[in-house]
């Protein structure tokens, strides 16, 4: 009785332990997929000539996009969000800050 519940308990570990393997997996390919998501949002950013000269730092996690920084204007901010939204955003999180607002 005692080695099968010793058996058990090693299969079970093994599955535990397979289970965390394929979440690593998983990761490691969101991340590229993430990656590649600020790269499209930052060329998308280069060649508007409204935005190009501006400091925008994005990151992407989990398809979420993050846009911090500053812009000149509300409109500025607005395309900011408008062309974060690249094949494989859900959604962005637009913290830009508008200089010389609320002055």
């Amino acid at each position: 009785m005692g080695r099968i519940l010793f058996r058990l308990s090693l299969g079970m570990a093994g599955l535990m332990l397979a289970g965390t393997g394929r979440m690593a997996i998983a990761d490691e390919s969101s991340s590229a997929a993430d990656k590649q998501e600020v790269q499209q949002i930052q060329a998308q950013f280069a060649k508007t000539p409204d935005l190009e000269n501006n400091h925008i730092r994005v990151t992407v996690d989990d398809g979420i996009a993050v846009l911090e920084g500053s812009v000149d204007t509300r409109a500025e901010k607005k395309e900011a969000q408008q062309l974060a939204h690249v094949d494989g955003i859900l959604g962005v999180n637009n913290r830009l800050q508008v200089r010389g607002a609320g002055k």
